[in-house]
């Protein structure tokens, strides 16, 4: 059986289109709002009064990306252990991250969920200790392109057709 070798994660894209997300706000929202309260008589303050409708229509986008969020994810599989990390890149700093490190003899499943009207999937693994209790563990992924899926797949079904 060939050596089980695989590292993966999405740390460049997602931390850009979390820059791009705050940026995108900061241009839309913010930098108007402060000019129409500084210098609301001037052309620029009046320009941005008549178009503050398209901060109204763009709000709600930056709200359901700031809701939804980007994920960081980090997996990386050698020949004994599992290990796989992922979080929010900005909300996931403050909060307990969602990790697991397990043994390769745990794994019994595994599939991959889309997630309607974002760019995260889950990674849904289901496990089994020595005692015989079953465990579920999701992991959010974000950016995660087809052919990555297929890598991640190829060495997940390889262990579990080494623990069958």
């Amino acid at each position: 059986m060939p050596k089980i070798n695989l590292q993966s994660n999405n740390r460049k894209m997602s931390m850009t289109a979390t820059f791009l997300t705050i940026l995108f706000g900061l241009i839309i929202f913010v930098i108007p709002s402060l000019l129409i309260n500084i210098i609301p008589q001037s052309t620029i303050g009046n320009y941005f009064i008549n178009q503050i409708y398209y901060v109204y229509a763009t709000l709600p986008i930056i709200l359901y990306i700031i809701v939804t969020g980007f994920y960081f994810y980090h997996i990386k599989i050698d020949a004994y252990i599992m290990n796989i990390t992922s979080y929010r890149t900005i909300s996931g700093l403050l909060k307990v991250k969602n990790y697991i490190e397990v043994p390769h003899d745990m794994l019994r499943h595994f599939s991959f969920f889309n997630r309607p009207f974002t760019v995260n999937k889950t990674l849904m693994l289901k496990l089994q200790d020595a005692s015989g209790k079953k465990i579920i563990k999701r992991f959010d992924i974000s950016f995660l392109s087809k052919s990555e899926e297929r890598r991640i797949s190829k060495v997940l079904e390889k262990i579990i057709a080494k623990n069958s």
